[in-house]
């Protein structure tokens, strides 16, 4: 009698256990299907766009595994062999590529699409919520605000200082070539926007500055900047908690 009431109660528990798995694997499939209809019109506009075929879940996300050197050499050469349009999934996140400067001019001269993509959320604590990272009402105030620095009046009363700034990094450039070793144009290329930048809408003058503070700046900026990017290229870190 024992024996038939355990093996009645093991029954009724697998009876349990079977229904129970058959409703979530119900749910699950109601709120994946409801998750892509949801998101079809982008599925639909997706599916115009050219580009290379992911894998099921992960999409094209292998393809942004490695150095950002590499990421970058892998990606460009997918824009060459698509031309001007790029289409790649990272997961359920859709990443469109331009190559054509026509396109790129119409994009970023738009009034209406304004509104910066998640990996900008990275720089919020080092930048604020500004002109470079904000959007909506926000970035049309603030681009009200500064539209008058840029007149062309104001521009053309920088040109000594242009010209100047972009001498000195010739001369430095001139330097370094006459080496005949490698070296990174970019490190001068950002030390002479900083100081342009110093002079320019700060106010300060070069005699007032230490000799490297312009490139100690510049080369502190593209350290944060790598840090972020380590973001944009390892999942793992995408999360504050971790990042932190």
């Amino acid at each position: 009698m024992e024996a038939e009431i355990m093996l009645s109660a093991k029954e009724s528990g697998s009876g349990y256990t079977a229904t129970f798995l058959s409703l979530l694997v119900g749910l699950v499939v109601m709120l994946v299907a409801y998750y892509r209809m949801t998101r079809r019109r982008l599925y639909q506009l997706a599916g115009a766009i050219p580009g290379p075929t992911g894998y099921p879940l992960i999409g094209n996300a292998l393809d942004f595994v490695g150095s950002p050197n590499d990421v970058f050499t892998r990606i460009s050469g997918k824009g060459d062999t698509y031309k001007n349009l790029l289409r790649m999934w990272i997961g359920p996140r859709l990443l469109v590529f331009l190559t054509n400067p026509n396109d790129v001019e119409v994009l970023l001269s738009s009034s209406q699409h304004i509104n910066k993509g998640q990996d900008y959320d990275f720089f919020r604590p080092w930048l604020g919520n500004g002109l470079l990272i904000s959007g909506g009402d926000t970035w049309r105030r603030h681009r009200k605000l500064i539209a008058p620095t840029f007149h062309l009046n104001i521009l053309k009363s920088f040109i000594d200082l242009f010209n100047a700034n972009s001498r000195m990094l010739v001369t430095r450039l001139k330097k370094e070539s006459a080496t005949a070793r490698e070296f990174d144009v970019h490190d001068y290329m950002s030390e002479c926007t900083v100081e342009t930048l110093l002079e320019t809408v700060m106010g300060l003058d070069k005699t007032t500055q230490n000799e490297n503070s312009g490139y100690d700046y510049a080369m502190a900026v593209m350290k944060v900047c790598d840090i972020l990017h380590l973001r944009h290229t390892k999942m793992w870190l995408r999360p504050d908690f971790i990042f932190n």
